[in-house]
């Protein structure tokens, strides 16, 4: 008997895998680096690569294995595609988030440069507003962005539904969550009884939202 034939499933599929690989990755690697950085594309590769090798694992014993990869080969493209394409999303998703960020933060020094106001006066909005911004970031990550398009950009539902690729019934969902959660996380931080007068949820609900 060779030594072949006294290895046992896993140890031949290993083998075939490492064949397989040595075959195959340069061209996946080319193929994902149309989408993503170079670096992404080499996690997305050996994440496709695990879930072919899972997938093949979880069947009867196969005589070739090599073979039987090679036929899947269109499958780890297809694998490695739906990957990368997840991976855009969530980046754009993180680069709306910095952005709307940003944007609040300029929204916020420029309402704090507006106008003679009175100090006491000032001094409340300034109170405010560094409260939004602490209230907004405290929310949820899908809830937080679906509040900021709808509340600082104006999206639609329609608008936020296509841009974060969930559905506008999830869209007012987490609109009416993230209002809830707001104007409880306001009235949390109001440090006092003429605080709580100035900044009250339904006050809030009108000014600020």
């Amino acid at each position: 008997m060779s030594d072949c034939e006294t290895k046992n499933s896993n140890e031949l599929l290993d083998d075939a895998l490492s064949m397989f690989m040595h075959g195959s990755k340069a061209s996946l690697l080319s193929f994902l680096n149309k989408l993503v950085t170079s670096s992404v594309a080499e996690e997305i590769a050996q994440e496709a690569y695990l879930k072919l090798y899972l997938l093949v694992k979880n069947k009867p014993s196969h005589h070739n294995y090599l073979e039987l990869l090679q036929g899947l080969r269109p499958m780890l493209t297809l694998i490695a595609k739906n990957l990368a394409l997840s991976a855009i999303r969530h980046k754009k998703v993180e680069d709306r988030y910095a952005e709307s960020q940003q944007t609040l933060h300029s929204q916020v020094t420029a309402a704090e440069c507006q106008g003679e106001r009175n100090a006491e006066e000032q001094a409340i909005t300034d109170s405010e507003n560094l409260r939004l911004i602490i209230v907004i970031n405290r929310l949820p990550p899908i809830c937080r962005q679906v509040f900021i398009q709808r509340k600082l950009y104006g999206k639609s539902h329609q608008q936020i539904a296509n841009i974060l690729n969930i559905s506008t019934k999830t869209v007012e969902n987490h609109l009416t969550k993230g209002l809830i959660l707001c104007r409880k996380y306001m009235v949390e931080q109001l440090p006092s009884k003429q605080d709580e007068h100035a900044m009250s949820p339904r006050r809030m609900s009108k000014a600020a939202f």
